[in-house]
């Protein structure tokens, strides 16, 4: 008896969970090739999330019912803002934006995309909103600090409404930082007007 117990104690601690809805908090998110994408917190000794690519569809098809068109959606500006058209929920993204730049971001955090055909980014979600910092490019590392978040947040509030979906890239550079419902489809790697 106490043997099973504890043998299901011992799995449930490492075998990663399938949802479609992740729990708020900072997480290192790789996307695999086969669309497959798994959440690791930034706590310590918390067990990894797995997203199938059905999970997936399931939320961005939710998310696709109320998004509003947007004639932006299929132009890049000069500085490379891209507004998505609808609007995410405030509470969620002040949050979200501020455990991104002070809790995740600080004084630098490195993040690699280093294996190819992967994505790597940050997200830190919130009342199923997130704010992310994303490396666009398979074999390619970046470096995020607060001041990065800030200068992007602001980049994004002056040509876009202001808790509207939006991602802002540096000129010439794979680095992305956006905001987004969760489950949305960023850090997708091409710049087609595809949301990223």
């Amino acid at each position: 008896m106490y043997l099973n117990s504890a043998l299901v104690a011992f799995a449930a601690s490492i075998i990663a969970v399938s949802a479609t809805t992740v729990p708020d908090g900072v997480y290192m998110i790789t996307r695999f090739t086969n669309g497959t994408e798994v959440y690791t917190p930034s706590e310590n000794g918390v067990a990894p999330i797995v997203l199938s690519a059905e999970d997936l569809s399931a939320v961005r098809a939710a998310n696709r019912r109320d998004m509003l068109s947007s004639s932006t959606l299929n132009t890049l500006s000069k500085r490379r803002t891209d507004c998505w058209g609808y609007q995410l929920e405030e509470f969620g993204i002040d949050r979200a934006y501020e455990a991104l730049a002070e809790g995740w971001a600080g004084n630098g955090q490195d993040v690699c995309s280093d294996v190819p055909g992967q994505r790597r980014y940050v997200a830190s979600l919130r009342n199923q909103m997130m704010v992310y910092y994303c490396v666009n490019e398979s074999g390619k590392c970046g470096n995020c600090n607060r001041d990065d978040v800030y200068y992007a947040m602001a980049q994004m509030d002056a040509k876009c409404r202001r808790y509207e979906a939006s991602w802002f890239g540096w000129p010439g550079s794979f680095e992305i930082v956006g905001k987004a419902r969760q489950g949305d489809n960023v850090c997708a790697g091409n710049m087609n007007g595809v949301p990223f």
